[in-house]
């Protein structure tokens, strides 16, 4: 019960020093989390194809020929709207996930704080009644991958450096920049003509 005195100064664990029982926590939210994104892939992995495929066609339009093509692109945005919109119900469960460990880790650690109170294993004046609720070693955070699913579409390159040179990128992240910065401009312009007065005062 070390680490309840350290607690009490406000240090945490290492994760070598967690009990098994902790660990274990990890490791299962760890695996669900994996199950959750494979279930995700492997449900829209037709939509990723698509997406894949028309990240090209919108390259070459707008890169190569120079020619925009509104209509395409918005049929575009609607993929990757769905894309996007699939991923962001699976972040969910996974973040349900995390949130339903940590309550058990609270648990854990409340019940773990009061037994070594009751049976005198730490001196009842060096720990305080009850569990610092900031002290939660074994914490689970959301995998921050969930934070960036448009990488899953790059499934050649998803670990690999992405390259420096604009051209040599792959071709879904020319594309979704290409999107996001028509987004960026349309939300200007149309601010710009519901409220021109605003605009141009600021």
């Amino acid at each position: 019960m070390s680490v309840l005195i350290e607690a009490r100064a406000g240090k945490a664990p290492a994760d070598l020093a967690l009990p098994p029982y902790v660990l274990g926590l990890r490791a299962e939210v760890q695996r669900g989390s994996a199950r959750l994104r494979t279930r995700m892939l492997k449900a829209n992995r037709r939509l990723n194809t698509v997406i894949q495929s028309e990240s090209v066609r919108i390259v070459t339009q707008y890169t190569k020929r120079g020619r925009p093509a509104p209509a395409a692109l918005a049929r575009y945005g609607e993929m990757v709207a769905s894309w996007r919109n699939a991923a962001a119900v699976h972040r969910a469960m996974a973040q349900e996930l995390v949130d339903q460990t940590n309550q058990l880790l609270a648990c854990y650690w409340d019940a773990a704080w009061q037994r070594a109170r009751r049976k005198n294993e730490i001196a009842a004046h060096e720990l305080d009644e009850r569990r610092p609720t900031e002290w939660l070693p074994g914490e689970i955070a959301l995998d921050p991958t969930w934070h960036r699913v448009d990488d899953w579409l790059i499934t050649d390159r998803w670990y690999g450096q992405q390259p420096s040179d604009e051209a040599a990128r792959p071709a879904v992240l020319q594309a979704l920049a290409i999107l996001d910065s028509q987004a960026v401009g349309a939300s200007a312009a149309s601010a710009t003509d519901r409220f021109p007065d605003r605009i141009n005062q600021g």
